[in-house]
Protein backbone atom coordinates (compact mmCIF):
# COMPACT_ATOMS: atom_id res chain seq x y z
CA UNK A 1 0.00 0.00 0.00
CA UNK A 2 1.59 3.26 -1.12
CA UNK A 3 1.01 6.49 0.81
CA UNK A 4 0.51 9.93 -0.73
CA UNK A 5 0.70 12.92 1.59
CA UNK A 6 -0.58 16.39 0.74
CA UNK A 7 1.07 19.52 2.12
CA UNK A 8 -1.32 22.45 1.64
CA UNK A 9 -1.47 24.85 4.62
CA UNK A 10 -4.58 26.87 3.84
CA UNK A 11 -5.13 30.26 5.44
CA UNK A 12 -8.11 31.36 3.35
CA UNK A 13 -11.01 29.81 1.45
CA UNK A 14 -9.22 29.53 -1.89
CA UNK A 15 -10.16 27.12 -4.66
CA UNK A 16 -6.97 25.12 -4.07
CA UNK A 17 -8.48 23.80 -0.83
CA UNK A 18 -11.31 22.23 -2.81
CA UNK A 19 -8.80 20.75 -5.25
CA UNK A 20 -6.77 19.19 -2.44
CA UNK A 21 -9.83 17.72 -0.71
CA UNK A 22 -11.23 16.33 -3.95
CA UNK A 23 -7.88 14.86 -4.96
CA UNK A 24 -7.59 13.04 -1.63
CA UNK A 25 -11.21 11.88 -1.81
CA UNK A 26 -10.62 10.54 -5.32
CA UNK A 27 -7.56 8.54 -4.31
CA UNK A 28 -9.25 7.06 -1.26
CA UNK A 29 -12.35 6.21 -3.29
CA UNK A 30 -11.00 4.96 -6.62
CA UNK A 31 -7.52 3.72 -5.66
CA UNK A 32 -8.30 2.45 -2.17
CA UNK A 33 -6.98 -1.05 -2.89
CA UNK A 34 -3.47 0.23 -3.63
CA UNK A 35 -3.13 3.78 -2.27
CA UNK A 36 -3.85 5.80 0.86
CA UNK A 37 -3.96 9.62 0.78
CA UNK A 38 -3.45 11.89 3.80
CA UNK A 39 -3.56 15.66 4.33
CA UNK A 40 -0.89 16.99 6.69
CA UNK A 41 -2.30 19.41 9.25
CA UNK A 42 0.38 21.76 10.54
CA UNK A 43 -1.04 24.11 13.21
CA UNK A 44 -4.76 23.37 13.01
CA UNK A 45 -5.60 25.05 9.71
CA UNK A 46 -7.49 21.93 8.59
CA UNK A 47 -9.31 21.34 11.89
CA UNK A 48 -12.66 22.54 10.56
CA UNK A 49 -12.42 20.40 7.43
CA UNK A 50 -13.48 16.97 8.63
CA UNK A 51 -14.75 14.70 5.88
CA UNK A 52 -15.63 11.02 5.83
CA UNK A 53 -13.43 10.23 2.83
CA UNK A 54 -10.37 12.18 4.05
CA UNK A 55 -7.61 11.23 6.49
CA UNK A 56 -5.58 13.87 8.33
CA UNK A 57 -2.26 13.64 10.13
CA UNK A 58 -1.50 16.29 12.76
CA UNK A 59 2.13 17.31 12.49
CA UNK A 60 1.76 19.14 15.82
CA UNK A 61 -0.79 19.20 18.63
CA UNK A 62 -1.12 22.95 18.25
CA UNK A 63 -4.41 24.65 17.47
CA UNK A 64 -2.98 28.08 16.71
CA UNK A 65 -4.60 28.80 13.39
CA UNK A 66 -7.80 30.49 14.61
CA UNK A 67 -5.72 32.88 16.71
CA UNK A 68 -3.63 34.10 13.77
CA UNK A 69 -4.46 36.94 11.34
CA UNK A 70 -5.17 36.01 7.72
CA UNK A 71 -6.51 39.23 6.17
CA UNK A 72 -4.13 41.66 4.53
CA UNK A 73 -0.71 41.17 2.92
CA UNK A 74 1.52 41.65 5.97
CA UNK A 75 -0.75 39.84 8.43
CA UNK A 76 -1.05 36.80 6.17
CA UNK A 77 2.75 36.75 5.71
CA UNK A 78 3.13 36.72 9.48
CA UNK A 79 0.85 33.67 9.62
CA UNK A 80 2.92 31.96 6.90
CA UNK A 81 6.07 32.54 8.97
CA UNK A 82 4.39 31.03 12.05
CA UNK A 83 3.37 27.95 10.05
CA UNK A 84 6.93 27.53 8.76
CA UNK A 85 8.53 27.96 12.19
CA UNK A 86 6.21 25.51 13.96
CA UNK A 87 6.05 22.97 11.12
CA UNK A 88 9.67 22.71 9.96
CA UNK A 89 10.90 20.10 12.43
CA UNK A 90 7.60 18.12 12.62
CA UNK A 91 7.51 17.89 8.82
CA UNK A 92 11.16 16.80 8.71
CA UNK A 93 10.48 14.25 11.43
CA UNK A 94 7.42 12.89 9.63
CA UNK A 95 9.25 12.48 6.31
CA UNK A 96 12.26 10.93 8.02
CA UNK A 97 10.32 8.41 10.10
CA UNK A 98 7.07 7.70 8.25
CA UNK A 99 8.69 7.74 4.80
CA UNK A 100 5.55 8.24 2.68
CA UNK A 101 5.94 7.29 -0.96
CA UNK A 102 4.92 10.72 -2.29
CA UNK A 103 4.57 14.23 -0.94
CA UNK A 104 2.40 16.49 -3.11
CA UNK A 105 2.89 20.15 -2.21
CA UNK A 106 0.27 22.78 -3.09
CA UNK A 107 0.49 25.88 -0.88
CA UNK A 108 3.38 27.44 1.05
CA UNK A 109 5.70 25.16 -0.90
CA UNK A 110 8.91 26.88 0.21
CA UNK A 111 9.20 24.86 3.45
CA UNK A 112 9.10 21.33 1.96
CA UNK A 113 11.27 22.47 -0.96
CA UNK A 114 13.95 23.77 1.44
CA UNK A 115 13.83 20.54 3.43
CA UNK A 116 14.28 18.48 0.26
CA UNK A 117 17.17 20.69 -0.86
CA UNK A 118 19.14 20.02 2.34
CA UNK A 119 18.06 16.47 3.16
CA UNK A 120 17.68 13.23 1.25
CA UNK A 121 14.31 11.64 1.87
CA UNK A 122 13.01 8.40 0.44
CA UNK A 123 9.79 10.24 -0.37
CA UNK A 124 9.27 11.48 -3.93
CA UNK A 125 8.40 15.18 -4.11
CA UNK A 126 5.66 16.38 -6.48
CA UNK A 127 5.13 20.11 -6.96
CA UNK A 128 1.53 20.93 -7.82
CA UNK A 129 1.43 24.34 -9.43
CA UNK A 130 -1.77 25.88 -8.04
CA UNK A 131 -2.98 28.75 -10.13
CA UNK A 132 -0.92 31.02 -12.32
CA UNK A 133 2.56 31.07 -10.69
CA UNK A 134 4.21 34.41 -9.97
CA UNK A 135 7.88 33.75 -10.53
CA UNK A 136 9.55 36.19 -8.13
CA UNK A 137 13.27 35.87 -7.56
CA UNK A 138 12.96 33.74 -4.42
CA UNK A 139 10.55 31.22 -5.95
CA UNK A 140 12.53 30.93 -9.17
CA UNK A 141 15.73 30.41 -7.19
CA UNK A 142 14.17 27.66 -5.04
CA UNK A 143 12.69 25.91 -8.05
CA UNK A 144 16.06 25.84 -9.79
CA UNK A 145 17.73 24.46 -6.66
CA UNK A 146 15.17 21.68 -6.26
CA UNK A 147 15.07 20.73 -9.94
CA UNK A 148 17.33 17.70 -9.62
CA UNK A 149 15.52 16.30 -6.58
CA UNK A 150 11.96 16.97 -7.61
CA UNK A 151 10.09 13.98 -9.03
CA UNK A 152 7.26 15.59 -11.00
CA UNK A 153 5.63 19.00 -11.53
CA UNK A 154 1.93 19.12 -12.43
CA UNK A 155 0.15 22.07 -14.04
CA UNK A 156 -3.61 22.80 -14.05
CA UNK A 157 -3.76 24.15 -17.64
CA UNK A 158 -1.97 23.48 -20.91
CA UNK A 159 -0.87 27.11 -21.17
CA UNK A 160 0.77 27.06 -17.73
CA UNK A 161 2.55 23.88 -18.76
CA UNK A 162 3.85 25.57 -21.91
CA UNK A 163 4.86 28.67 -19.95
CA UNK A 164 6.94 26.61 -17.53
CA UNK A 165 8.55 24.70 -20.37
CA UNK A 166 9.55 27.99 -21.97
CA UNK A 167 11.18 29.19 -18.73
CA UNK A 168 13.47 26.10 -18.67
CA UNK A 169 13.39 25.79 -14.88
CA UNK A 170 12.36 22.12 -14.86
CA UNK A 171 13.26 19.54 -17.45
CA UNK A 172 10.39 18.82 -19.85
CA UNK A 173 10.12 15.18 -18.80
CA UNK A 174 9.12 16.27 -15.28
CA UNK A 175 6.26 18.55 -16.38
CA UNK A 176 2.74 17.13 -16.66
CA UNK A 177 -0.73 18.47 -17.33
CA UNK A 178 -3.13 17.51 -14.55
CA UNK A 179 -6.56 19.12 -14.51
CA UNK A 180 -7.94 20.06 -11.11
CA UNK A 181 -10.64 17.80 -9.58
CA UNK A 182 -13.37 20.45 -9.52
CA UNK A 183 -16.47 18.33 -10.06
CA UNK A 184 -17.94 15.56 -7.93
CA UNK A 185 -20.73 14.47 -10.24
CA UNK A 186 -23.16 13.19 -7.59
CA UNK A 187 -23.31 16.67 -6.00
CA UNK A 188 -25.06 18.01 -9.10
CA UNK A 189 -27.82 15.45 -9.44
CA UNK A 190 -30.44 17.16 -7.24
CA UNK A 191 -29.80 20.86 -7.65
CA UNK A 192 -32.66 23.31 -7.33
CA UNK A 193 -32.70 26.83 -8.69
CA UNK A 194 -32.58 29.42 -5.91
CA UNK A 195 -35.37 31.72 -6.96
CA UNK A 196 -36.99 33.52 -4.03
CA UNK A 197 -37.07 37.30 -4.23
CA UNK A 198 -34.60 37.31 -7.10
CA UNK A 199 -37.10 35.69 -9.50
CA UNK A 200 -34.36 33.87 -11.45
CA UNK A 201 -33.45 37.06 -13.34
CA UNK A 202 -30.00 37.64 -11.94
CA UNK A 203 -26.34 37.53 -12.86
CA UNK A 204 -23.89 35.99 -10.45
CA UNK A 205 -20.21 36.33 -9.62
CA UNK A 206 -18.45 34.04 -7.17
CA UNK A 207 -15.01 34.62 -5.70
CA UNK A 208 -12.97 36.30 -2.99
CA UNK A 209 -13.24 40.08 -2.95
CA UNK A 210 -9.62 40.66 -3.91
CA UNK A 211 -7.59 42.42 -6.57
CA UNK A 212 -7.40 39.20 -8.60
CA UNK A 213 -11.18 38.91 -9.03
CA UNK A 214 -11.48 42.55 -10.17
CA UNK A 215 -15.00 43.09 -8.78
CA UNK A 216 -14.85 46.85 -9.21
CA UNK A 217 -14.96 46.33 -12.98
CA UNK A 218 -18.00 44.11 -12.45
CA UNK A 219 -19.78 46.86 -10.51
CA UNK A 220 -18.95 49.45 -13.15
CA UNK A 221 -20.30 47.10 -15.80
CA UNK A 222 -23.54 46.52 -13.92
CA UNK A 223 -23.96 50.25 -13.37
CA UNK A 224 -23.62 50.72 -17.14
CA UNK A 225 -26.25 48.14 -18.08
CA UNK A 226 -28.70 48.42 -15.17
CA UNK A 227 -30.93 51.00 -16.85
CA UNK A 228 -31.11 49.06 -20.11
CA UNK A 229 -31.91 45.80 -18.29
CA UNK A 230 -33.88 47.28 -15.44
CA UNK A 231 -35.23 44.00 -14.07
CA UNK A 232 -31.80 42.36 -13.73
CA UNK A 233 -30.07 41.92 -10.38
CA UNK A 234 -26.45 41.07 -9.58
CA UNK A 235 -25.48 38.63 -6.83
CA UNK A 236 -21.89 38.58 -5.59
CA UNK A 237 -20.81 35.67 -3.36
CA UNK A 238 -17.56 36.13 -1.49
CA UNK A 239 -15.68 37.92 1.27
CA UNK A 240 -12.36 39.76 1.20
CA UNK A 241 -10.39 42.92 1.72
CA UNK A 242 -12.18 44.81 -1.07
CA UNK A 243 -15.60 44.60 0.64
CA UNK A 244 -15.64 48.18 1.97
CA UNK A 245 -14.53 49.67 -1.33
CA UNK A 246 -17.17 47.72 -3.25
CA UNK A 247 -19.93 48.62 -0.80
CA UNK A 248 -18.97 52.28 -1.08
CA UNK A 249 -19.33 52.10 -4.86
CA UNK A 250 -22.75 50.45 -4.55
CA UNK A 251 -23.95 53.19 -2.18
CA UNK A 252 -22.48 55.98 -4.31
CA UNK A 253 -24.46 54.92 -7.37
CA UNK A 254 -27.55 53.87 -5.39
CA UNK A 255 -27.43 50.24 -6.49
CA UNK A 256 -28.40 48.73 -3.12
CA UNK A 257 -31.69 47.36 -4.47
CA UNK A 258 -30.07 45.74 -7.49
CA UNK A 259 -26.78 44.33 -6.17
CA UNK A 260 -26.86 41.71 -3.41
CA UNK A 261 -23.59 41.10 -1.54
CA UNK A 262 -24.18 37.65 -0.02
CA UNK A 263 -20.76 37.18 1.56
CA UNK A 264 -19.16 33.75 1.66
CA UNK A 265 -21.52 30.95 0.60
CA UNK A 266 -20.34 27.44 1.49
CA UNK A 267 -22.24 25.73 -1.32
CA UNK A 268 -22.96 28.09 -4.19
CA UNK A 269 -24.03 25.54 -6.80
CA UNK A 270 -27.77 26.17 -6.38
CA UNK A 271 -27.27 29.91 -6.84
CA UNK A 272 -25.22 29.30 -9.98
CA UNK A 273 -27.90 26.94 -11.29
CA UNK A 274 -30.57 29.63 -11.07
CA UNK A 275 -28.56 32.46 -12.64
CA UNK A 276 -29.01 33.87 -16.13
CA UNK A 277 -25.23 33.70 -16.46
CA UNK A 278 -22.00 33.66 -14.46
CA UNK A 279 -19.66 36.60 -15.02
CA UNK A 280 -15.96 36.43 -14.17
CA UNK A 281 -13.91 39.64 -14.34
CA UNK A 282 -10.72 38.07 -12.98
CA UNK A 283 -7.27 39.35 -13.90
CA UNK A 284 -5.91 35.81 -13.76
CA UNK A 285 -7.37 32.32 -13.25
CA UNK A 286 -5.82 28.88 -13.55
CA UNK A 287 -8.15 27.23 -14.39
CA UNK A 288 -11.20 29.03 -12.88
CA UNK A 289 -13.31 26.72 -10.71
CA UNK A 290 -16.54 28.74 -10.85
CA UNK A 291 -16.51 28.67 -14.65
CA UNK A 292 -16.28 24.88 -14.61
CA UNK A 293 -18.97 24.55 -11.94
CA UNK A 294 -21.22 26.84 -14.00
CA UNK A 295 -20.79 24.62 -17.05
CA UNK A 296 -21.77 21.60 -14.95
CA UNK A 297 -24.87 23.51 -13.79
CA UNK A 298 -25.84 24.32 -17.41
CA UNK A 299 -25.32 28.02 -16.70
CA UNK A 300 -23.83 30.32 -19.33
CA UNK A 301 -20.38 31.81 -18.70
CA UNK A 302 -19.01 35.22 -19.63
CA UNK A 303 -15.36 35.60 -18.63
CA UNK A 304 -12.35 37.83 -19.13
CA UNK A 305 -9.72 36.35 -21.42
CA UNK A 306 -7.17 36.53 -18.61
CA UNK A 307 -4.36 34.00 -18.37
CA UNK A 308 -4.61 31.06 -18.36
CA UNK A 309 -7.74 29.05 -17.65
CA UNK A 310 -10.71 30.89 -19.24
CA UNK A 311 -9.22 31.08 -22.75
CA UNK A 312 -8.43 27.39 -22.65
CA UNK A 313 -11.88 26.41 -21.40
CA UNK A 314 -14.09 28.75 -23.46
CA UNK A 315 -12.03 28.38 -26.66
CA UNK A 316 -12.83 31.30 -28.95
CA UNK A 317 -16.40 31.66 -27.66
CA UNK A 318 -17.33 28.07 -28.46
CA UNK A 319 -18.18 27.28 -24.82
CA UNK A 320 -19.21 30.72 -23.57
CA UNK A 321 -18.13 34.30 -24.26
CA UNK A 322 -14.78 35.97 -23.61
CA UNK A 323 -14.21 39.69 -23.24
CA UNK A 324 -10.90 41.58 -23.20
CA UNK A 325 -9.52 41.49 -19.68
CA UNK A 326 -10.12 44.63 -17.61
CA UNK A 327 -11.90 46.41 -20.49
CA UNK A 328 -15.29 47.77 -19.44
CA UNK A 329 -16.49 48.67 -22.94
CA UNK A 330 -15.79 45.19 -24.25
CA UNK A 331 -17.56 43.54 -21.30
CA UNK A 332 -20.66 45.67 -21.96
CA UNK A 333 -20.47 44.86 -25.66
CA UNK A 334 -20.12 41.11 -25.08
CA UNK A 335 -22.97 41.09 -22.56
CA UNK A 336 -25.26 42.84 -25.04
CA UNK A 337 -24.24 40.19 -27.58
CA UNK A 338 -25.12 37.45 -25.08
CA UNK A 339 -28.55 39.00 -24.52
CA UNK A 340 -29.16 39.01 -28.28
CA UNK A 341 -28.54 35.26 -28.68
CA UNK A 342 -31.51 32.99 -29.18
CA UNK A 343 -32.14 29.89 -27.08
CA UNK A 344 -30.62 27.55 -29.65
CA UNK A 345 -27.35 29.52 -29.82
CA UNK A 346 -27.10 29.68 -26.03
CA UNK A 347 -27.85 25.97 -25.64
CA UNK A 348 -25.15 25.03 -28.14
CA UNK A 349 -22.50 26.88 -26.13
CA UNK A 350 -23.77 25.37 -22.87
CA UNK A 351 -23.58 21.83 -24.32
CA UNK A 352 -20.05 22.46 -25.62
CA UNK A 353 -18.98 23.71 -22.19
CA UNK A 354 -20.46 20.74 -20.39
CA UNK A 355 -18.57 18.35 -22.65
CA UNK A 356 -15.31 19.84 -21.39
CA UNK A 357 -16.33 19.32 -17.76
CA UNK A 358 -15.40 15.64 -17.92
CA UNK A 359 -11.73 16.66 -17.79
CA UNK A 360 -12.30 18.20 -14.36
CA UNK A 361 -14.15 15.41 -12.56
CA UNK A 362 -12.66 13.72 -9.51
CA UNK A 363 -12.67 10.39 -11.38
CA UNK A 364 -10.75 11.78 -14.36
CA UNK A 365 -8.25 13.57 -12.11
CA UNK A 366 -7.59 10.44 -10.07
CA UNK A 367 -6.97 8.28 -13.14
CA UNK A 368 -4.58 10.83 -14.63
CA UNK A 369 -2.74 11.34 -11.33
CA UNK A 370 -2.30 7.58 -11.02
CA UNK A 371 -0.74 7.47 -14.50
CA UNK A 372 1.67 10.26 -13.57
CA UNK A 373 2.71 8.45 -10.39
CA UNK A 374 3.41 5.14 -12.15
Amino acid sequence: MRTICYWAPCIDKVATIQAVKNSVKGINLYLKESTKAIILNSIGEWNDNIYKEINFYNLTNLDLFKKLPIKGFFKSRFTYIVIILFSAFPLFNYLNKKKPDYLIIHLLTSLPIILFIFFNFRTKLILRVSGLPKLNFFRKYLWKLINKKIHKVTCPTQQTLEDLKAKKIFSDDKLYLLYDPVIEVKEYSHLEKKNGIYEKNYLISVGRLTKQKNHLLLLKFFNEISNKYNDLKLIICGNGEDLIRLNNYIKKFKLENKIIMKGYVSDVKNWIKGAKCVISTSLWEDPGFVMIEAAMCNTFVISSNCPNGPKEFIQNDENGILFTSNKLDDLVKKFNYFMSLDKKQIMKKKINAKKKVKNYTIFSHTNNLNKILL
